[in-house]
């Protein structure tokens, strides 16, 4: 997916973004074992303007004492949501991410994969995006293998994630390269809110239901599309990681899920669209 400026848009951005922290939302699920912490440490030690948001979706291991210990050392620059139960993946990204945007209204966040399969030294270049084109609101990492990059995949991973990049284009009409890679970041806005106001209906693909619900929003604009505000970006480095708690059979279900995000995308777009203005308070208009 590659997204044009559009110069009949204002800039969305109210203020630079090389001055804004970047909260980074982790979601972890029985992670003790597998949680590199020192990378983490290393990061905020690198790069001064990240934060990060651990949430701890329901662990019955040792994560909750482990994300303790990473925010005793670092009270500033870490900070915990620790869910009740287990929701899973899905229901804790999007708990973090609108706690963040609620909280930073004109700031900027993402969320990442726990065991860093994209390490975090990604960061500076997907942010690097958001500064530099001021019509992107989503910046999303992805998987492309070609010369000069280090992307270790498994091959049946690989070849089943391009057969549900097609099966997902043809079904939603959003031509996104990869939509599951864990590396994803965003300008906190309120179509990233009005798109997060409820729980995801997928268990499995809700980056595509994201990437649907954002459609809808912008199509009730008139003016803008989901190519025109999301840009997909190759990254430099990402490696296959032990313990995935993703397995190749989930490519059946996610297959289904896309069924139901196809069919409840039109009662979505009626019933969510008009909660929030999404267009920046200098837009035109919504078109009739």
């Amino acid at each position: 997916m590659h997204a044009s400026p559009s110069p009949s848009v204002p800039s969305p951005v109210s203020s630079p973004v090389s001055s804004l922290p970047l909260v980074l939302v982790v979601p972890c699920y029985n992670e003790a074992h597998r949680l590199d912490g020192g990378a983490f440490q290393s990061a905020l030690q690198q790069f001064p303007w990240l934060q990060l948001l651990f949430v701890d979706d329901g662990s019955t291991d040792d994560t909750a004492r482990v994300l303790e210990t990473l925010r005793a050392a670092a009270p500033d620059r870490i900070e915990l949501l620790a869910l009740a139960r287990n929701g899973g993946k899905a229901e804790a990204v999007r708990r973090g991410l609108l706690h963040v945007a609620t909280m930073r209204p004109d700031g900027l966040c993402g969320f990442w994969d726990a065991d860093l399969s994209a390490p975090l030294t990604e960061l500076p270049a997907l942010r690097e995006t958001l500064a530099r084109r001021d019509d992107i609101q989503w910046v999303w990492g992805i998987r492309l293998r070609a010369l000069g990059r280090h992307i270790t995949r498994r091959p049946l991973r690989h070849y089943l994630g391009r057969l549900f990049a097609t099966c997902s284009s043809l079904l939603l009409g959003i031509d996104s390269y990869d939509t599951q890679c864990g590396a994803k970041l965003f300008r906190c806005s309120p179509l990233l809110e009005t798109a997060l106001s409820e729980p995801f209906r997928s268990r499995w693909i809700f980056d595509v239901e994201l990437l649907t619900r954002g459609q809808a929003l912008l199509q009730c604009e008139g003016r803008r599309t989901i190519d025109d505000v999301v840009y997909e970006q190759p990254l430099a480095e990402w490696q296959h990681r032990a313990g995935s708690k993703v397995r190749s059979g989930d490519f059946f279900r996610a297959l289904r899920e896309l069924q139901l995000i196809r069919d409840a995308r039109v009662r979505w777009r009626r019933a969510m669209a008009p909660a929030k203005t999404i267009s920046s308070p200098s837009s035109h208009p919504p078109q009739p």
